[in-house]
């Protein structure tokens, strides 16, 4: 099971002409509280899922501004902000910050974006604030792309969370690998078109009644 933990380091990337944000660009730690602040909430893999899902469209609309402001700085460039609906004082705010620069065009495709980068910290702000940008879509299709790798980031959450309450409880060990076989899970590994997010967000809701579980017991204890 703990094969998902290491699977987004190697996730396949679409070869493209022009440079476009992708969601292994991003991090998504502050994301993740919301995710086990309730362990009685229900549905808490849905309501991940779903907070991932905006924490993306919304740092990809912030990069798109910042790779279309360049080379002008974000500073004074309004335009592409307007345009994907966000404020552009937030990233006159990530510069007097004193935030990294760096051309988006010039970085390694599979690295992500430093937590000092002005992307990153305008999106901060904005996610702060509860800024929703105009274009929220997402690729979502049986295979690859956006959707399946946030849903991805969403199950490998919950797997680590399960280690970590019971790290060494062999009993939950069983229980997840028939959650990985009821959900069918691991026929997609290595991970191959066509992919199946019914798959894996079966197995992010399963494991995450597991870890509301345990959490709930370590409350009581």
């Amino acid at each position: 099971m703990y094969r998902l933990l290491a699977i987004l380091a190697l996730w396949p990337t679409l070869a493209t002409a022009d440079w476009s944000p992708r969601p292994s660009m991003f991090t998504y730690e502050a994301t993740f509280k919301i995710c086990f602040a309730d362990p009685t909430a229900p549905n808490i893999a849905t309501t991940c899922s779903d907070a991932l899902n905006a924490a993306y469209v919304l740092k990809r609309a912030v990069a798109w501004a910042v790779y279309k402001c360049h080379p002008e700085s974000i500073a004074t460039c309004s335009g592409p902000f307007v345009d994907e609906g966000l404020p552009a004082i937030a990233a006159q705010i990530a510069v007097d910050t004193g935030c990294d620069v760096t051309d988006v065009t010039l970085l390694d495709e599979s690295d992500q974006f430093s937590p000092n980068h002005c992307i990153t910290v305008a999106s901060y702000i904005m996610l702060d604030k509860g800024v929703v940008p105009l274009y929220t879509h997402i690729e979502c299709r049986d295979d690859l792309d956006e959707c399946g790798y946030l849903s991805f980031v969403n199950v490998s959450f919950w797997v680590d969370q399960v280690a970590i309450a019971a790290p060494s409880d062999t009993t939950f060990n069983i229980l997840q690998d028939r959650n990985i076989t009821e959900c069918g899970v691991e026929k997609f590994f290595p991970l191959t078109e066509p992919f199946s997010l019914d798959a894996t967000n079966c197995f992010a809701e399963r494991t995450a009644m597991l870890w509301a579980y345990l959490a709930q017991q370590n409350l009581k204890d």
